[in-house]
């Protein structure tokens, strides 16, 4: 019994064997010519293909990325920026239509209507933006939602008082303009400050080079140099032509994506402050020209036009002035200038007949004082109020569309160089195998 154990024992031994040679035999076909000419060359396709790889994930990650800011991110920071002029707007075309006439109520003025569906409209597709609904952004839009009926309901409260002729009307609608400014906007504001510095915060992300990507390239060019001297001084030959053509293409895919990533680098920061800082500058500028003029009609609303009122409207116009002055001064476009030359000359005219508007006010002509603050003209006040604004939105309009053609175009660069990267890695494989065929063959 006992030696029919030991007889069998040795097989059981053999289930191992196979495993436990392998390195050895690897060693012995290592150290043959041919061996080590094929490890040689699968270690230099493997490189590449990292390399590449690398290259490709890297760039799907940020084409992936971009795809996020282009078609989310920069959406809900504009739908948060719409809300926020939105609101404002209505408030000032409220206190307007409740000054001028009282047949002419706010609330069937379309410009106030259309103020408060554009709002509306906002506020949902700012929510459906956001993915984290315990976020603060969510808290804002959720605050805003419940606060805006409110504001309507006393605007509709004033309107109703007004048509009676009873004074309580004035009370309202200031009630409501009070609600807006101390309550509404600045949610609103907060809300389009946190999506916008969301947007500019991944702006600069995408400026970043990809260093591991380009550590990859870089490493498969080091390998590549190598083992091309290495298989000359080895062989006693002249440079293999097949290596020698997957150094010198690697080495201009790692060219171009190193050029491709400096630029990137370099030109990223200077193209997010000239696409997205202006578009901030500008969404703020409105809202202080809307809330201005909220401002301007309440103070004709309470009969309330003293010195210190005086002075405050006086320094948010030349504060007003003096940010277009300084956006005129980082715009490149043409065009963009002249709109803001066109916007400054609207202000001047607004500051030249609120002082007219003043002025009445303080002889005592209320009536004139009001026909001046909402009657037409292309000097009066609504009139030129009326320009400025119109001015700073198309400018608005005319910023996004140069940020999401700059996000657009950095898109589609991406995608030029991950693609020349990969054909020029598949080429360098090609290259490779190419190159070692000629030298095994000689020993087959």
């Amino acid at each position: 019994m006992d030696e029919e154990l030991f007889r069998e024992s040795p097989r059981r031994i053999h289930i191992f064997t196979p495993l436990v040679e392998a390195p050895r035999r690897f060693a012995r076909f290592v150290s043959t010519t041919p061996g080590l000419l094929t490890v040689v060359s699968v270690v230099l396709v493997l490189a590449i293909l990292a390399a590449g790889g690398a290259m490709a994930g890297s760039s799907g990650n940020r084409q992936g990325d971009l795809n996020t800011l282009v078609n989310r991110s920069e959406p809900v920071a504009f739908a948060a920026q719409e809300l926020f002029n939105s609101l404002s707007v209505a408030d000032s075309v409220a206190a307007t239509s409740f000054l001028s006439d009282s047949s002419r109520t706010a609330d069937t003025q379309e410009s106030y209507r259309e103020a408060l569906d554009t709002a509306s409209r906002a506020v949902v597709r700012a929510a459906n933006g956001i993915d984290d609904p315990s976020s603060r952004e969510m808290e804002l839009i959720l605050e805003i939602q419940e606060k805006l009926p409110t504001y309507v309901s006393q605007v509709t409260e004033a309107r109703a008082n007004n048509r009676q002729g009873y004074p309580l009307g004035a009370a309202y609608i200031t009630q409501a303009s009070a609600m807006m400014q101390d309550e509404l906007l600045p949610a609103a504001s907060e809300l389009y400050d946190r999506t916008s510095s969301s947007v500019v915060d991944q702006q600069h992300k995408l400026t970043r080079p990809s260093w591991f990507a380009l550590s990859g390239l870089l490493a498969a060019v080091c390998l590549l140099f190598v083992a091309q001297f290495w298989l000359a001084a080895w062989s006693n030959r002249r440079i293999n032509a097949g290596y020698a053509t997957a150094t010198v293409l690697m080495t201009a895919a790692l060219i171009w994506a190193s050029a491709s990533a400096l630029t990137t680098w370099q030109d990223g920061p200077r193209g997010v402050a000239g696409t997205s800082q202006p578009l901030q500058t500008l969404t703020s500028l409105r809202i202080g020209v809307q809330q201005t003029r909220s401002t301007e009609v309440l103070g004709l609303v309470q009969r309330d036009y003293t010195t210190d009122n005086q002075t405050d409207f006086t320094d948010r116009i030349a504060g007003i002035d003096a940010r277009l002055e300084e956006l005129r001064g980082v715009t490149d476009s043409k065009e963009s200038r002249e709109r803001i030359d066109t916007a400054r000359e609207s202000l001047r005219t607004w500051d030249s007949a609120h002082a007219n508007m003043v002025s009445l006010v303080r002889q005592g002509n209320y009536t004139d004082a009001v026909q001046a603050a909402v009657g037409g003209g292309d000097d009066s006040v609504s009139e030129s109020f009326s320009a400025l604004d119109q001015d700073l939105e198309v400018l608005i309009d005319d910023s996004r569309d140069q940020l999401r053609d700059y996000l657009s175009d950095a898109g589609r660069a991406a995608s030029r160089v991950n693609l020349l990267v990969f054909v020029l890695s598949l080429l360098s494989i090609l290259c490779v195998v190419q190159g070692t065929r000629p030298r095994l063959q000689e020993y087959l």
